[in-house]
This record gives C-alpha cells, sequence and structure tokens, in this order.
C-alpha cells in the first residue's frame, strides 16, 4: 500500500515544482504606526455642516483591482451597527480617492461623538482604518484624511499559522519511518502533539537513480486529523491551504501561478494518504 501513496506524493510534487520562475505574491503589511490625521477643527458651536467630505489613502502602496468596493459610514460611535449616511462606490482607479457624504444637519446630536467609517474590499483583501475619524462634535471638523491599513488575507493568516506549528515542532513527539519498494525510496518524519494528535510531517521522495531520479519534499501540516496546509519545496516553492470546512483559502503554485481546482483536491487526497501512511508508528494510548 506504501508505494502507491509514495508514488502520488512524488507526481504532484513534480507537478508543482514544473515552473521555476521565482514567486511574486505580495505580503500584506498591518501595522499601524502612523497616527490618522484628525479632521481640520472647527468651532464646537458652529452650525452642523451638511456635508463631510475627505481624502482616502493607502498606508503601503499597493494595486487596487477595478471593480473594488469602497465602503464609507458616519455613524454614532456608540450605535456603529447604525449608519446616519454612506457613500458606496466601484473602484476603477488607484488611490489616493475622495469622496463627499452629505448630512442631515437635524439629525445630529452636539452632545454625541460622531465618526466616519472607511473601508475598501478588493477581493479577498480588505483596507480598514487604524484609528477612528472624528468628525462634526466636539470641535471635530467635517473634511478629513483617512489612511488605510491592509489586513491579512485568510491565505495569509493560513501561512504564518503554518510556520508557527512548524516552529514548534521541537517539542511534540517525533515518529518516523522509511523503506525501498523497488526503485522508489520514502523516508519521513511525524509529529505528534499532546493528546496524540499528528500535527506535522515531512515526506521525502526518490524515484529512480542518479541525475534522472525525481525527487519530492513535502510538509504537511494538520489540524483535527484534516488536511491544513502543505508546503511542495523546489525551486519555486508552492502552497496550498484549507480551512476548518475543507474550503481551500491558499493556493500558490511555484511561479505566481495557481493550481486548478483538480489539482489542489489531489494535493487533499494525497496530504490524506500521507496521514494515513503515519498512523501504525503513532505512539499507543495508555
Amino acid at each position: 500500500m506504501l508505494k502507491p501513496i509514495a508514488t502520488a506524493l512524488i507526481v504532484l510534487a513534480a507537478l508543482a515544482g514544473c515552473d521555476s520562475r521565482n514567486p511574486s505574491a505580495p505580503a500584506a503589511d498591518t501595522a499601524a504606526s502612523d497616527a490618522a490625521p484628525a479632521a481640520a477643527p472647527q468651532d464646537a458651536d458652529a452650525p452642523i455642516p451638511s456635508e463631510i467630505t475627505g481624502s482616502i489613502s493607502l498606508r503601503e502602496p499597493a494595486v487596487i483591482n477595478p471593480g473594488a468596493k469602497l465602503s464609507v459610514q458616519l455613524v454614532d460611535v456608540a450605535q456603529q451597527e447604525v449608519a446616519l449616511a454612506t457613500h458606496n462606490e466601484d473602484l476603477a482607479s488607484q488611490p489616493p480617492y475622495s469622496f463627499r457624504l452629505p448630512v442631515n444637519p437635524a439629525g445630529i446630536d452636539r452632545t454625541r461623538v460622531y465618526v466616519v467609517n472607511v473601508e475598501i474590499t478588493d477581493g479577498e483583501r480588505h483596507y480598514t482604518q487604524a484609528l477612528q475619524a472624528p468628525v462634526l462634535t466636539g470641535g471635530a471638523g467635517s473634511d478629513i484624511k483617512i489612511v488605510l491599513n491592509a489586513e491579512a488575507t485568510p491565505g495569509e493568516l493560513l501561512k504564518a499559522d503554518f510556520n508557527k506549528l512548524k516552529n514548534h515542532i521541537g517539542g511534540m513527539r517525533r515518529i518516523q519511518d522509511a523503506f525501498l519498494d523497488g526503485d522508489l525510496s520514502v523516508a519521513w518524519d511525524g509529529f505528534v502533539e499532546p493528546g496524540n494528535r499528528l500535527r506535522f510531517m515531512r515526506v521525502n521522495t526518490e524515484l529512480g537513480e542518479g541525475d534522472t531520479a525525481v525527487r519530492s519534499n513535502v510538509e504537511y501540516a494538520y489540524l483535527n486529523d484534516k488536511p491544513m496546509a502543505l508546503l511542495v519545496k523546489g525551486r519555486a516553492n508552492s502552497r496550498l491551504g484549507w480551512d476548518e470546512n475543507g474550503q481551500l483559502i491558499l493556493n500558490e503554485r511555484g511561479g505566481g501561478e495557481t493550481f486548478t481546482a483538480e489539482e489542489a483536491q489531489k494535493y487533499y487526497d494525497d496530504a490524506m494518504k500521507a496521514f494515513a501512511m503515519a498512523q501504525p508508528k503513532m505512539p499507543k494510548k495508555r
């Protein structure tokens, strides 16, 4: 049974490494060390304006794809689920952006605090404010400057979880095995956390000999006995990852490309086969 499992591993690894160009996926910077500029101050007793104006920029330069959604809302800070005024726009250009938000002065209570909430949604990427932007009352103005930070995507968060798990395998119990089957050699090790859960595996395979041998090196992470993420190592690394429902949320093929749904499913199935391969070596429950 082991040879079909290991053969599948090496075939899929070769598929992942067929493009040797360098990956070009951008990294998100979610730090927010810069304070957002406040609205231009005004006299606290000045008439409430009928319009809020503002500009929107990104803390770190990024390309915004056509069709990204811009949402601007005026809310009472104590009741942010209720929007007093809104502006929604499908973006077709690059930042900075400007907006005008009509306001009903009669609906503004001078004793309350109001803020403008801004968000850009570009596919899986969300850009949000690090700090609130007060307006209208308490001496706050009606012309504001908004700075947005990029939030990590689900795939980027999963990559971070994978790396964090890998960095902690030294504190787990190690299991391992190796075998030869004709011209196929396989060596693997796995790492078991307290509770007898297999969390991480490293599988190396080699088919053939010498310069014509096909080699693979795949790392698997598991959560609740299901594949969480994997890394196919090579000249250009490839990554795949799934959420708790088995939905693909990380798809990076070496060279800046992605896997097809069928290819990703084969990797998922292959990860389950590797998991099954490790079960005979799991510590016995007491």
